[in-house]
């Protein structure tokens, strides 16, 4: 089965004709309106045994060409995570945390697949673009470390390419690697997280006398103080910070709600490791001489 829903043909500034569509899937959903997924007229979804549907150009399609957009509900780590695996395989990530999750039946907008070797990727956070031209027959795909900065959609990789990772992981967008073959054609959300990991260091001793001194005055502006240290973020408000945290969707809801006890955690991982963790999250690993 394909690992994605593409749509949003607001956001990808498609003809409005083609959506809104009530849903006819029964139980909870049913007669809610959701946009279509939108898959280009140029291609056509066909049933591939690897992956059960695939997209394939019945027309040339020159480079640049917007193939598919994303369209859907839109939710943060911790309610996305409570929603069908079925419609979550079906999903994408646009930021870091934040997740369009698919309407509650497939369509032909959902046969794009992950390939290491792709011809397509991201024009922005929910467009789908050919990255060369295509011939009639070829498959379209694209690479999902293009689009995704976390775990939620991890499974083997069954593209068969010479370059194939074996493995698609929630990682692979930190692979030096995926940023230089795919410059260009990177999710806007993981560039901003690529750059801000140049900026990111670990807490000084000043930074964290600081942090301690103003925190019992106004906690959030303490933590953000350090965060934005620790994430190279300098300019990001709380939510932003919050959001780019690599800790778990409960453990974020309570800090963006700047739960006390959540917050005090903070304090004292920020305190004793000094971000080390966070930074450590942000690491580029280079691949490159097995690229």
């Amino acid at each position: 089965m394909c690992h994605r829903t593409v749509a949003s043909l607001a956001l990808a500034g498609l003809p409005h004709r083609l959506y809104p569509e009530r849903s006819s899937a029964g139980g909870v959903g049913a007669d809610i309106t959701y946009l279509r997924n939108y898959l280009s007229p140029l291609a056509v979804d066909r049933g591939v045994s690897a992956h059960g549907h695939g997209a394939f150009a019945i027309e040339v399609i020159p480079k640049g060409t917007v193939v598919a957009a994303f369209g859907g509900e839109i939710h943060r780590r911790y309610s996305f995570e409570l929603c069908c695996e079925q419609r979550r395989s079906r999903s994408i990530q646009i930021d870091d945390d934040r997740y369009i999750l698919g309407p509650p039946t497939r369509d032909p907008g959902d046969s794009i697949n992950h390939s290491c070797e792709p011809n397509c990727g991201a024009g922005n956070a929910v467009q789908i673009v050919t990255m060369r031209d295509i011939k009639v027959g070829e498959e379209l795909t694209f690479d999902y470390a293009m689009t995704d900065g976390s775990d939620y959609d991890e499974f083997t990789c069954a593209c068969a390419s010479p370059s194939c990772r074996g493995r698609v992981s929630g990682n692979d967008w930190r692979l030096l690697s995926i940023h230089r073959r795919f410059q260009g054609y990177i999710s806007p959300y993981l560039v901003r997280r690529e750059r801000a990991s140049r900026r990111a260091q670990t807490l000084k001793k000043s930074d964290v006398e600081h942090m301690m001194s103003l925190y019992d005055q106004d906690s959030r502006e303490a933590l953000s103080y350090s965060l934005r240290i620790v994430l190279g973020r300098p300019f990001a408000h709380w939510n932003s910070l919050v959001g780019a945290l690599p800790i778990p969707g409960s453990q974020r809801e309570l800090l963006y709600r700047c739960d006390q006890q959540a917050c005090d955690l903070l304090l004292t991982e920020l305190n004793e490791l000094r971000g080390v963790q966070i930074v450590d999250s942000l690491t580029f690993i280079n691949d490159t001489d097995r690229s």
